[in-house]
């Protein structure tokens, strides 16, 4: 990225500088105009910093703090209810997806995800055998491994698939939920934040927290490499990463296929920039 922005940036300069000799020259040789003109000329391409920063430790500061806690770890969930509402919901593939990673039948049995169609759905596994054809492959093996792996989560969602609304649902030991923070109108110009709560519904505490505060790509350094991207990957507070992985969900996770085919960063980007819903 800076190979191709230096001579663009290059040109800049040439040019505040050429705007700043001919209005001394031919307009006035005030030195606070000039002062202002090179203020103009610097804060221009790099104002966007200043308020991002300054509006990152703002909210990085404000309540709720911490940004990131784990009050507890569990091992075997058994059941688990994921809500995703900033997507919103779980497609059809995003289910299957879940399914691949997580429902292992001996830590997790029963999961709860909310659809994309404002139902949700509920899928059992109440043992492992349904994954033991694995065990005869590599996990690098290619597309036959993946094949594999990808009929025996279809199987799981023909056969154990039960749809209810959220009222009607059966309850879970855990819920995960995903939420965008409404930040003022202004701030939203500059930054983006999100948080997740791992709640225990035998007691309705949360036990794990996390809210991210993320920017925007600057105007001085913009997203050439990748592009299509909403904000930069490192927070300026909070943790990256779905922290229910941490409490929730250990070394026996299955696989580790994105919760969504699509990923967030682009599908935010697809919703606020390009403005698909």
């Amino acid at each position: 990225m800076g190979i191709v922005l230096v001579p663009l940036y290059m040109l800049y300069i040439l040019a505040v500088a050429l705007v700043v000799i001919l209005v001394h020259r031919f307009i006035t040789a005030s030195k606070f105009v000039m002062i202002a003109l090179i203020t103009i000329g610097v804060l221009l391409p790099t104002y966007d910093i200043i308020i991002t920063n300054i509006l990152g430790a703002y909210y990085c500061k404000a309540d709720p703090n911490p940004k990131t806690f784990i009050k507890e770890k569990v091992e075997y969930p058994e059941s688990i209810y994921w809500e995703d509402n900033v997507y919103p919901g779980f497609s059809k593939e995003d289910r299957k997806r879940m399914i691949q990673n997580y429902l292992d039948g001996v830590h997790l049995k029963t999961m709860a995800l909310n659809g994309d169609d404002g139902k949700v759905y509920v899928y059992e596994l109440n043992s492992s055998k349904a994954w033991q054809p694995l065990k005869a492959l590599k996990y690098d093996s290619g597309k036959e491994h993946f094949d594999t792996v990808n009929k025996i989560a279809e199987g799981i969602m023909e056969t154990s698939e039960k749809i209810y609304t959220k009222e009607s649902m059966p309850k879970m030991n855990y819920t995960v939920t995903f939420n965008e923070v409404e930040l003022n109108p202004f701030a939203r110009k500059f930054l983006y934040s999100d948080e997740t709560k791992v709640i225990d519904n035998k007691t309705n505490e949360v036990i794990a927290y996390n809210r991210r505060i993320m920017h925007f790509f600057y105007n001085i350094a913009p997203d050439v490499n990748v592009g299509g991207r909403y904000y930069v990957q490192y927070p300026i507070c909070g943790v990256r990463y779905s922290i229910e992985g941490d409490v929730l969900i250990g070394k026996w996770r299955l696989h580790g296929f994105g919760k969504h085919k699509i990923d967030l960063n682009d599908h935010l980007f697809n919703r606020y920039i390009k403005g698909e819903q």
